[in-house]
């Protein structure tokens, strides 16, 4: 499912980040577990790789135990 924004709305740089600004106007596309491991991917790919945009898939996601 893609969600098209007009105009300049910044819905954040991370998959998290649009998570919770979603949530915020439309609702969850995610439970709340899945948001959590997203959190913990992120932060590991900010300190392993200095990456400050990201945006993991689900699929990774759901590889995380």
């Amino acid at each position: 499912m893609e969600i098209i924004i007009k105009g300049k709305v910044s819905m954040g740089k991370t998959r998290s980040e649009q998570e919770t600004n979603i949530r915020k106007e439309w609702g969850s596309t995610m439970n709340d577990g899945q948001l959590d491991k997203t959190k913990f991917l992120e932060k590991k790919a900010k300190q392993q790789l200095g990456m400050k945009q990201s945006f993991i898939k689900l699929t990774e996601v759901d590889k995380v135990e």
